[in-house]
């Protein structure tokens, strides 16, 4: 390995539920992204930060890539588009359980993007080696892709192996942040997000994605941090799913989330919150600006 110290950008996209959240994950160490197993869970390209002997490597994971249907999805598409623009290196990710011609056709698109392309084909755990085997060869088509990857980010199978691949494209350079720094993201950001999290693993399809968290209280105490968080929904109907048979139902998002913020921000927390509905937040500018 060159002693050569380097630093860059590299942008994870791919379809959603393509497995880029879990991935960013696995490859800094630590939480920085929420997973849930629906599409549409990724909102805002969050930034995971990895340091190694030779490198900083700065991790972008994006909404994943779909036609837009409201102002929110419009606004998740120039994120993709502005993660882009910046990255030293592009990191296409696929599921390999789900590769459609309409994904390679947007793979494609990167041909003559002038930055080094590499192709991660994740859960690997999921699959048959023959499989696994039968989409590497159907890649080997894309010969403007620098190298592909299998990994799995759930048993961390792949995971140094795609490391080493991307130090050897990033620009030389010095750190950009500080080296015990994982996230640029905001604790009360990621706060928000972990309840998000709550909502969406314990309802899955049962309420769409037009589900919104606010943070509207955060204080850091000596040991313990008051969080009072709005969860914004656009339809009546939602809110009473949210909500559950005599509240039950948010009583159980609450514990779920206040465990998990515990984990994060190593402290006692105390969670209120609030279900409010605000319809089709999702298409007014204002709102989505604030």
């Amino acid at each position: 390995m060159s002693s050569i110290h380097k630093c860059g950008t590299v942008a994870l996209l791919g379809e959603p539920n393509a497995g880029k959240s879990s991935l960013i994950n696995a490859l800094v160490g630590c939480q920085v992204a929420i997973t849930a197993p629906v599409a549409g869970t990724t909102r805002d390209a969050i930034r995971g930060i990895l340091n190694t002997k030779q490198s900083q490597i700065i991790f972008v994971d994006t909404p994943g890539m779909q036609r837009a249907t409201n102002l929110l999805e419009q606004k998740m598409n120039r994120m993709i588009s502005g993660a882009v623009k910046t990255a030293d290196v592009i990191c296409f990710v696929l599921d390999v359980n789900h590769i459609t011609q309409k994904t390679l056709n947007k793979l494609a698109n990167y041909e003559d993007f002038g930055v080094p392309v590499i192709v991660v084909v994740t859960k690997i755990d999921n699959t048959t080696q023959a499989k696994l085997f039968q989409v590497l060869d159907q890649l080997k088509k894309y010969s403007f892709v620098k190298e592909f990857v299998p990994v799995s980010a759930y048993k961390k199978i792949g995971t140094n192996t795609l490391i080493e691949c991307l130090e050897k494209y990033l620009p030389a350079g010095e750190s950009i942040y500080e080296e015990d720094l994982y996230t640029d993201t905001s604790t009360r950001t990621m706060a928000a997000e972990t309840i998000r999290e709550a909502i969406i693993n314990q309802l899955h399809d049962e309420v769409p994605t037009g589900v919104k968290v606010v943070i509207t209280k955060y204080e850091n105490e000596q040991r313990t941090v008051n969080i009072d968080a709005d969860i914004i929904c656009d339809k009546p109907n939602h809110k009473k799913i949210i909500i559950g048979n005599r509240g039950n139902l948010i009583r159980l998002i609450g514990m779920k989330a206040r465990k998990n913020l515990e984990k994060l921000l190593g402290q006692h927390v105390v969670l209120h919150t609030y279900v409010l509905v605000r319809e089709g937040w999702r298409n007014q500018s204002e709102w989505l600006q604030n």
